[in-house]
């Protein structure tokens, strides 16, 4: 439920490309879920690409779709930064899957995507606060704006623990986690279990720990996204993502087809 092609500002892949990837791993659906940076608006389009992207992919489906089902989708980043941008990416097309992200957090200078950010050069205690406020601003996306599908929740530790290894412990944080999963819960939004940082720093996002806490709180519907951006990573670390979910407790997955949740038995 998590992919990116060429029409996403971080990826060269071809949707077609994708989709044989995708077939020969045995995927039988997938979406295209290209990115909608809101920090973007009034410096470029960032409409039209989006609109390319559904377009390709519906026409891409019409060749593959006797072997491998394509949706199309959005990942929305920071929607709740403009409510006019947020209104005009939801009626740009009838996506089947809707994602919401926060990739920046406005935090004093560091505004940029947390991607580029240098955490290394950074005091452990304004870690802590870039991740309180991080989880704030989960919390206000997932109140203030509809989507389908929360994306990579504690995704800055892909670059805090894995990329500089500092061993952030996110404990502390343990009761905004919870008011973000028991609000997920809540409005029937699926948790996506993220499988690209399974290779980087060796763990989900969120870490296996929260996707426990969310089934123990009463979540059951979760995504996999395996978040590629190249055809050779489709389906990443989903045969071990499913098995992890089957030992939790979890017995099927979800994926979407216009805005609906389609339960998979696992």
């Amino acid at each position: 439920m998590h992919t990116h092609s060429e029409f996403s500002h971080d990826s060269a892949c071809k949707i077609a490309d994708m989709a044989s990837a995708q077939i020969s791993k045995g995927t039988k659906i997938f979406a295209v879920t290209d990115h909608f940076d809101t920090d973007l608006y009034g410096k470029q389009d960032i409409f039209a690409p989006i609109k390319a992207s559904v377009d390709t992919c519906r026409r891409v489906n019409k060749e593959y779709g006797d072997r491998c089902t394509l949706l199309s989708g959005v990942e929305i980043g920071e929607s709740f930064w403009s409510t006019e941008v947020y209104r005009r990416i939801m009626a740009l097309a009838d996506y089947d899957v809707i994602l919401g992200s926060v990739h920046q957090v406005r935090f004093g200078s560091l505004t940029e995507a947390y991607s580029q950010i240098d955490f290394s050069a950074l005091p452990k205690e304004t870690i802590l606060s870039y991740m309180d406020a991080y989880f704030d601003d989960m919390l206000a996306m997932l109140e203030t704006t509809e989507f389908d599908i929360l994306c990579h929740l504690t995704c800055p530790l892909r670059y805090i623990n894995g990329k500089y290894g500092l061993g952030m412990d996110i404990s502390p944080f343990s009761e905004k986690i919870d008011n973000i999963l028991k609000t997920v819960i809540r409005k029937g939004i699926s948790l996506e279990v993220n499988t690209s940082g399974t290779d980087t720093f060796s763990d989900y996002m969120p870490p296996r720990e929260v996707i426990k806490r969310y089934f123990d709180l009463g979540g059951r519907m979760v995504t996999l996204g395996s978040d590629a951006h190249k055809a050779q990573d489709a389906s990443k670390g989903f045969d071990q993502g499913v098995q992890m979910l089957k030992d939790i407790g979890f017995d099927g997955i979800y994926y979407y087809k216009s805005r609906k949740p389609v339960k998979i038995k696992i």
